[in-house]
């Protein structure tokens, strides 16, 4: 058994930067009682350094201090550091491993260090892994390896076994790259997080451990602590943030809790049943918006340190880097709607020069008198909460003075009154909630306005715009231009940026076809990338459906209504046509909608019908002049339309009426300037079957052949020849 001298400390040095050890030859042993700590202190331990630096922190705002070197007794000569820290409330003393002796200490109030024995390690190596079980009244450190394991030191003078180290049955069998464990302050659990962030429950009793999830966060932990409402801090050791956990409320995502000093060897300690709370010696500055946007300390508040204060809520502020001319402190937050302004009001730093509109940019004049890191955060949805995408200003450094700084309102705005937050700080990286050792943050209530959205429908709310197909190209075949006849309507959105989403209404009216035709309509300019395909809504007759109209593997933004029209339409008993023939298909079957978002605003040219076009079904026999059916490479468009990207341009020019010219830029029309397809912006009324288009509207060949300079009304009602066109 291992047992410590009764009177008699190894006392070592407490440099101004902490503890540090000496080795026994160098310093004189001294006779001490054993001197604990007066209390069950709030504040956070942290050593860091080869040499074991010891700070003082705030876990509310990461602020810390060095400990003065108050009570050095001994030389300085081979220092080493300090690691695997625990506080026992049960005495009051703080436990450790020693690397320069490799062995188990005992830290006094007076911060000198006595060893165990010269034989109580019984493993002849080190470990950075340790904390102190309340629960057990044991000092527990864990070392990773098949031949090592979780060990215990007893701390209770009474047991036979007291100082002694023993390892934990089956804790060999543990696998945990863990860098420090903190047990909670009743289950006699230990807690740790792992490099890639999974957090893991250590059980003493029996040796094993549990994987409980993925915390969010990565990197080295060396120092853990836990608090009395059952909430895990862990510390990283690369930047020092410090995060959260609520072990108690079933939490396993990290939540980040503040900004705290960072160290390539990092071990903590505190008093496992110590509250947080604000030191009403050292107040803090909180924000005042809504406690959803994290306020008070309860939500994890925005809250900076303010240094030293006289205890009082101070006007002016005793801390450098500020907002304005002051800031006061607070034990706790005033979250909106209750104020501060009674005890005078600190948020003097932040003027808005224009409005914040959509898309826009907001100027404002910053007045930071010591410079510092400024972070912005704008509620742009309104939803009551500081989100990743309301991050509009980061880590701008600003010199001291008043500056103008500016950022792009998001495209997310929801018109009206909302929030902004203003963080400064000595520090970078800081979030919209949690500490900061130093600096303040200003919440102003904002006003919100949407970048003006202009809508144009064509060819008007309630009209229809007729497109008529005759889909015998490359032949004139009866130009009877019947064998499809849509009508659509289409919205376009546009703001001060551009097009930003377009809707499309349609019907069939007519199917006077022998072959099988497909349709669908082109945005011409735009690409299939631009278009925000998951929020696309889609509806067939009324019916919403899961198909997908973008069509995929191709680069322009082409949405495939239907591969068969045929397959929507009936014409009806006795009938070889739907809607071309009297008594056939009277009520109009097929009608769709399509919405398309955007990702980003379009400033291409978007108007009228876009490119509507027909297609042959794939497989369907569509001429005597095709070996094989051509399917979805064979297209009609409106006259000197291009063809999409799907077309089979060798088609152009082999047989049959068509004269277009690609080099020129002449598409779908013959000789003398007839077309293959026809759009009017008006609810149209179609040749019936087999009659030719000349001899229904007797104006049309004329303003046809010449290129639409005459007879521009040829379409109209009263140019028509009733009893030749469709009328049911």
């Amino acid at each position: 058994m291992v047992t410590l001298p009764k009177s008699r400390l190894i006392a070592f040095g407490l440099l101004a930067a902490g503890l540090n050890i000496t080795p026994l030859s160098s310093v004189m042993a001294q006779e001490f009682s054993a001197t604990a700590f007066d209390e069950c202190s709030p504040t956070a331990h942290l050593t860091q350094g080869t040499q074991s630096r010891t700070f003082g922190m705030d876990l509310l705002t990461g602020d810390y201090s060095v400990f003065a070197d108050e009570h050095n007794h001994g030389g300085v000569t081979d220092t080493g550091k300090l690691n695997a820290l625990g506080f026992n409330p049960n005495d009051r003393f703080v436990y450790g491993w020693s690397y320069t002796h490799r062995q188990p200490v005992r830290v006094h109030k007076d911060w000198s260090v006595e060893l165990f024995s010269a034989d109580a390690n019984i493993t002849n190596r080190d470990f950075y892994v340790g904390d102190v079980s309340i629960t057990h009244n044991r000092y527990y450190v864990y070392r990773r390896g098949g031949v090592y394991g979780l060990y215990y030191f007893e701390l209770d003078p009474s047991k036979p076994d007291y100082l002694e180290m023993t390892r934990v049955p089956g804790s060999n069998s543990m696998d945990l790259r863990i860098a420090d464990m903190a047990f909670h302050p009743f289950n006699g659990l230990a807690y740790a997080i792992d490099r890639n962030g999974y957090l893991h429950v250590i059980n003493p009793d029996t040796g094993s451990s549990e994987k409980q999830g993925n915390t969010g966060i990565t990197g080295t932990f060396g120092a853990a602590y836990f608090d009395v409402e059952g909430n895990l801090y862990v510390s990283n050791n690369s930047d020092g943030k410090i995060f959260r956990l609520g072990i108690d409320a079933g939490e396993t995502e990290a939540q980040f809790f503040a900004a705290g000093p960072s160290s390539t060897f990092n071990d903590g300690f505190r008093c496992a049943i110590a509250g947080v709370q604000v030191n009403t010696a050292n107040l803090l500055d909180f924000g005042d918006a809504p406690d959803s946007y994290g306020t008070t300390i309860e939500s994890n508040g925005a809250r900076h340190g303010l240094g030293s204060t006289d205890g009082t809520r101070a006007v002016e502020s005793k801390t450098s880097v500020r907002l304005g001319p002051s800031v006061d402190g607070e034990s706790d937050a005033y979250a909106y709607p209750l104020s501060d302004s009674k005890e005078g009001n600190d948020e003097d730093g932040v003027k808005f020069i224009n409005n914040i509109v959509q898309h826009q940019s907001a100027r404002v004049a910053v007045s930071a008198p010591e410079g510092g890191y400024l972070n912005v955060w704008l509620d742009a949805n309104r939803n009551g909460a500081f989100d990743g995408s309301d991050h509009v200003i980061t880590d701008q450094l600003l010199n001291p003075g008043e500056q103008t700084v500016s950022f792009t309102v998001p495209s997310n705005v929801v018109e009206g009154d909302s929030w902004a937050r203003f963080r400064i700080s000595s520090l970078p990286g800081l979030e919209a909630t949690g500490g900061a050792p130093d600096g303040e943050v200003e919440d102003y209530p904002v006003k919100l306005m949407a970048d003006p959205v202009t809508v144009a429908t064509y060819p008007s709310r309630s009209g229809w715009s007729t497109i008529a197909f005759e889909d015998n190209w490359p032949f004139v075949g009866d130009y009877d231009m019947n064998d499809v006849v849509t009508q659509l309507r289409t919205y376009t959105y546009r703001d001060s940026r551009g097009f930003t989403k377009v809707d499309i209404v349609g019907r069939v009216n007519a199917s006077g076809a022998f072959y099988e035709n497909g349709f669908g309509i082109r945005l011409p300019g735009v690409y299939r990338d631009a278009i925000d395909e998951a929020n696309v809504e889609f509806s067939l007759s009324d019916r919403n459906t899961k198909v997908n109209p973008l069509e995929p593997n191709r680069k322009e933004a082409i949405f495939l209504i239907t591969d068969n029209l045929f397959n929507h339409v009936a014409a009806g008993p006795d009938c070889s046509f739907y809607r071309t023939e009297p008594g056939c298909g009277a009520d109009i079957e097929f009608y769709f909608k399509l919405s398309i978002p955007f990702n980003e605003p379009q400033s291409v040219k978007l108007s009228g019908v876009f490119d509507p076009f027909i297609y042959a079904t794939p497989g369907a026999f569509h001429g005597e002049h095709f070996k094989t059916p051509p399917g979805r490479s064979y297209e009609i468009h409106m006259k000197n339309q291009s063809p999409t990207e799907a077309f089979d341009r060798s088609l152009f020019g082999k047989v049959g009426q068509d004269r277009s010219a690609p080099e020129s830029g002449t598409y779908f029309l013959t000789e003398n300037g007839m077309p293959w397809v026809l759009e009017m912006g008006n609810d149209w009324l179609y040749p019936r079957e087999w009659v030719e288009i000349s001899k229904a509207y007797p104006m049309f060949r004329e303003w046809a052949t010449s290129n639409g300079t005459t007879n521009k009304d040829w379409y109209l009602r009263d140019n028509a020849v009733t009893e030749l066109v469709y009328t049911e």
